[in-house]
């Protein structure tokens, strides 16, 4: 079940966007911070949107500040190169 670029609600409110899973969370986008909640939590997926249920939010924001770290780790030229990019067309 793909669970991401849905609108997540904590109850009846409007929580954040989801925008990827990391292993057992599901990372969501709640303003400016990154939470890491618990895919247990979910309690229902349907027409776009993420309905979850209760998870401790202290945790989830500790697990998304990791989340973010490894995300945003600087590509070296190397890496960049094996990829395709940086090679100049002739």
């Amino acid at each position: 079940m793909d669970l991401i670029c849905m609108y997540v609600f904590k109850g009846e409110e409007s929580f954040g966007e989801s925008i990827d899973v990391y292993g057992d969370y599901l990372i969501v986008k709640v303003g400016s911070e990154f939470l890491a909640v618990p895919k247990k939590s979910i309690k229902s997926v349907e027409d776009g949107k993420i309905v979850l249920g209760e998870f401790d939010e202290e945790e989830a924001r500790e697990i998304g500040s990791k989340w973010v770290e490894e995300k945003s780790k600087p590509v070296t030229l190397e890496e960049l190169k094996s990829y395709g990019f940086g090679e100049e067309e002739e």
